[in-house]
């Protein structure tokens, strides 16, 4: 079986993390129709909204929306015979084996960097009624892992950018605002809302020659309104990419966001998801691990130490402000970074290798 070969295939999308998880699921499809231009996408999930929010005011007649739970009803669509299942969305073995046919479910699980990923990856079953093969697929910047998504719209538009200097680029992609703010530095920061309202003081005090872009929170709650200010409507997916290319660094939540913030090439700070069982501690500890072992001529001892710091709320303040400082430090690595993961972890391509 080969992209090249269907005409269609299914998505199941249960959203979890309001923006992550759509999010993952929405550019891995546009990313799949830049390549596969005749292929469609029916898309099940429970949030049309935030699909919508997504793709922008108009979706693409190449993705149909449907309800997730239509699968569980009477008389649901016929399943194609490729599916994409994410984040462990739990198998609809009934559904599936109402159609005699033979199906293969991939199933994506979170982004992970840990090294035992390699265990599960790619390993594959046959469910009891005979027709359905699952296949286990693990994101990931690690060699045994499944990458992670290379969006070519986005690539493309950047490329488009660069040819212009940076002013102009800027000025073209976001219109209307003072000649100063193009010229001073720029920093986008899309965090979790806690994080947000931690960092708000912070920002609103550093250099006059920075602005933030900042994405979400509440306005009604703050007062906060600077010069070196700019509070960003949601952008579309792509649109936030390309973005992130036109700033001078980065700071991001979840792993959507962090895996393109990396691809953009600038300096990033990740404000990551706090679980109740504390692994994302674990998870800060495998990526900068990635880091010092993908990349060892670069000394990550700081940086290392902003990263945990910036997840812990009681130090969270004094190491932004270290980051806003020191993060130009970082500019060339994480230019090398983005090459790494451009070349050697594209989602599309090692699924691809799976499905031949």
């Amino acid at each position: 079986m080969n992209f090249s070969s269907l005409t269609s295939i299914d998505f199941y999308v249960s959203v979890i993390d309001n923006y992550g998880d759509m999010g993952f699921a929405v550019n891995f499809a546009l990313s799949l129709h830049k390549k596969y231009p005749n292929l469609t996408i029916r898309f099940f999930s429970d949030d049309k909204n935030l699909f919508q929010k997504f793709l922008g005011e108009n979706s693409p007649e190449w993705v149909k929306y449907l309800p997730l739970e239509i699968l569980g009803q009477p008389n649901p669509p016929s399943p194609s015979e490729l599916i994409c299942s994410f984040f462990d969305y739990p198998l609809q073995k009934a559904y599936l084996s109402g159609f005699p046919y033979h199906k293969t479910i991939v199933s994506f699980s979170y982004f992970l960097l840990h090294n035992e990923l390699e265990s599960l990856h790619k390993t594959t079953y046959i469910l009891e009624s005979g027709y359905d093969t699952i296949i286990h697929f693990i994101p990931s910047l690690l060699s045994g892992g499944g990458g992670v998504i290379i969006n070519p719209e986005i690539e493309r538009r950047k490329e488009g950018f660069s040819k212009l200097s940076k002013m102009e680029a800027r000025e073209k992609f976001i219109k209307g605002q003072t000649l100063e703010i193009y010229t001073k530095k720029w920093i986008s920061v899309f965090v979790y809302e806690k994080t947000l309202k931690n960092l708000l003081e912070e920002i609103s005090k550093t250099s006059e020659n920075t602005v933030f872009f900042l994405f979400g929170g509440d306005f009604s709650e703050t007062d906060i309104m600077r010069e070196n200010i700019v509070w960003m409507p949601f952008l579309s997916l792509e649109d936030y990419g390309v973005f992130q290319s036109l700033c001078d660094a980065n700071i991001v939540r979840g792993e959507n966001s962090l895996c393109q913030g990396l691809i953009s090439g600038k300096p990033i700070l990740w404000d990551i998801y706090k679980e109740s069982n504390g692994a994302h501690t674990d998870k800060i500890e495998d990526y900068l691990a990635f880091l010092t072992k993908q990349f060892p001529n670069a000394d990550w001892e700081e940086y290392s130490h902003i990263m945990r710091e910036f997840n812990d709320s009681s130090s969270q303040k004094q190491v932004f402000s270290d980051f806003i400082s020191k993060y130009s430090e970082y500019t060339e690595v994480f230019g090398g970074i983005s090459e790494y993961v451009k070349n050697e972890c594209n989602l599309v391509e090692k699924l691809e290798e799976i499905l031949e």
